[in-house]
């Protein structure tokens, strides 16, 4: 199933082996193809049977570089194709024993929907409480920092079956792994650096080793705070509560999070109140402080004004683009980035965000745009510059 599901078009490693290789030899249908020698290889991986040397080769990453458009570099690490298959399997595996222990904290692995259920329960619970506050947490770089330490105990003292997965991370994360940086503007130039903390980049269980080493500061705040809730996607974690148990919590947090090697970032934090935060919250220097609402998890929750300016905004940077699509040449592609892009957009959005007559206007001005879009690369429209997509709203 994991072979059948494994992703199209998906980069190889620095061996260039790819998905699409391994459906084409090996099908589990005929036996002359050699699926069941794969098979026992994975298997043999899955337990932590490999050689030193052959988990460092599958274990390395390709770097690529990408620049930021704020500026810096934004490295993407690709694994090796074979045990990014071994490593899906072994979720799709285990998917009810993670579910089973992440629950009710932890919604970043295992958890259909995650961020439309964060979403929503804060919204509910902010109905419910206008007088409480809900608190974002960031932190600096987290997957590439927790401590692998950490992760091994939790791992180690997981109920359930999730222990048997100890011996494939630990053939993985017990040293170090390389990443290559090929040279494009140096044909045969490579920069091999190390990656020695934290969860691998591109690693289909990463997110579920990070939420297991998380998630013991997680239950023990929650633990020592009864009164707060504290919904977490990954390292994307929120305290909700009343305004005099929100900061201890806060600060309890802190310290159990430096405890697996992670460090809060106080200057991209933000707490907010429907009924306004009082000047008695005495809150860590750098918080934002903002007055409408937060965008949580990409959807906008605060007042229907700052909802409204929101949904605005994010529609008005994918209109300001689409103008490009008949670029292409290829009314296949075009259509392939409009749904996949533009359109998802909006459909998160929409799942996401209250419904409100301050948005039905922006919602219909969109829909309209994407009809327009449509029937130009169709062949039966003429586009418009994005000034004049934006003036039709």
């Amino acid at each position: 199933m994991a072979l059948a599901r494994s992703p199209r078009l998906s980069s190889g490693g620095p061996l260039g082996m790819v998905f699409e290789l391994l459906r084409d030899c090996f099908t589990p249908e005929d036996p002359a193809s050699g699926f069941d020698l794969l098979f026992e290889l994975c298997t043999h991986i899955s337990q932590g049977r490999v050689s030193p040397s052959m988990a460092y080769l599958l274990g390395a990453s390709r770097l690529l570089a990408l620049e930021k458009p704020s500026g810096g570099v934004r490295p993407i690490a690709v694994g090796e194709v074979l045990y990014r298959l071994v490593a899906r399997t072994l979720g799709f595996q285990f998917w009810e024993a993670l579910a089973d222990h992440f629950s009710p904290l932890q919604f970043g692995a295992a958890t259909h929907g995650g961020c439309k259920t964060i979403i929503h329960g804060l919204c509910t619970t902010l109905d419910l409480h206008p007088n409480w506050v809900v608190l974002q947490v960031d932190i600096r770089n987290a997957f590439n920092t927790v401590s692998r330490e950490a992760l091994f105990r939790e791992l180690r003292a997981a109920t359930g079956s999730l222990d048997q997965l100890f011996p494939f991370v630990c053939s993985f994360y017990a040293r170090c792994s390389p990443l290559y940086f090929f040279h494009c503007s140096r044909e045969g130039e490579v920069t091999l650096f190390s990656s020695e903390s934290g969860t691998r980049q591109g690693d289909p269980l990463g997110g579920a080793l990070f939420s297991l080493a998380h998630l013991r500061a997680l239950r023990t705040t929650a633990s020592e705070h009864p009164l707060c809730l504290f919904p977490s996607l990954a390292d994307d974690t929120h305290i909700v509560g009343p305004p005099e148990a929100v900061v201890p919590a806060f600060h309890t947090l802190e310290g159990h999070l430096s405890a697996v090697g992670l460090t809060v970032q106080p200057t991209k934090c933000a707490a907010w109140s429907p009924s306004g935060l009082s000047s008695s919250l005495s809150l860590p220097l750098g918080f934002s402080l903002p007055s409408a609402g937060l965008c949580v998890l990409g959807a906008p929750i605060g007042l229907d004004s700052f909802q409204a300016s929101f949904v605005r905004d994010a529609l008005e940077v994918d209109v300001s683009t689409v103008h490009q699509l008949p670029l292409l040449g290829d009314p296949q592609i075009a259509f392939g980035l409009l749904s996949r892009c533009y359109v998802q957009r909006l459909g998160y959005l929409l799942r996401t965000t209250p419904p409100s007559l301050a948005l039905m206007s922006t919602y219909a001005w969109f829909d309209d745009t994407l009809l327009h879009i449509v029937d130009t690369l169709m062949g039966s429209g003429s586009f418009s510059t994005p000034e004049g997509l934006l003036a039709r709203r």
